[in-house]
């Protein structure tokens, strides 16, 4: 599918960004407008490209395992892991001098 694009977003970026540059720089409205709705038109293809890319690319897949978002969902309730403590609560259990730098 096809991305669809703000097209209204992008003419008004283009739009301030060019009166911006035509007083704090000068020149040309028009040269200054044809160089920012190229430039709005190029992020707003990039960000649509890495928004599919986010789609087809789970950060599940960078590492082969699935990721821990929480420490509620650490250790599984059974199997041989049960009951095993995730690595970032054990990094701040046995370091207090680190986690004590974080929170100062």
């Amino acid at each position: 599918m096809p991305a669809k694009f703000d097209r209204s977003r992008i003419m008004k970026e283009a739009h301030f960004l060019a009166r911006w540059r035509v007083l704090t720089v000068g020149g040309s409205y028009r040269a200054w407008f044809a160089k920012t709705l190229a430039a709005e038109w190029r992020k707003a293809r990039e960000r649509a490209a890495r928004r599919e890319w986010n789609k087809t690319t789970p950060l599940e897949s960078n590492l082969g395992l699935p990721l821990r978002s929480c420490p509620a969902d650490a250790a599984p309730r059974s199997g041989a892991f049960a009951g095993v403590v995730p690595i970032s609560r054990l990094f701040t259990r046995t370091s207090g001098r680190i986690a004590g730098s974080f929170a100062a």
